[in-house]
């Protein structure tokens, strides 16, 4: 089991939320559609509650989602990841 450890408090983290989308849209655009899409859990410092996503899945790439679906995801909590 992983242990993930805040580096400022030196607590353990906790499991906030299981099977977000991380998302990455073509070009950085979310218009654009979605270039790659991925699953992973957000573990949260119960002190200063920093953030991170821990046990992404398989990277589903270059697929054609139907607008339903990409519209169903955005409307949960997602978590956008940008490319420079």
């Amino acid at each position: 089991m992983i242990r993930a450890t805040c580096v400022n408090c030196h607590v353990e983290l906790r499991c906030a939320k299981n099977s977000v989308p991380v998302i990455h849209f073509n070009n950085n655009d979310i218009n654009q559609g979605v270039d790659a899409l991925r699953y992973g859990d957000v573990w949260q410092c119960p002190k200063c509650e920093t953030r991170i996503i821990i046990g992404l899945g398989d990277q589903i790439l270059g697929i054609d989602l139907p607008d339903e679906y990409i519209k169903k995801l955005l409307k949960d909590e997602f978590v956008e990841v940008k490319r420079d």
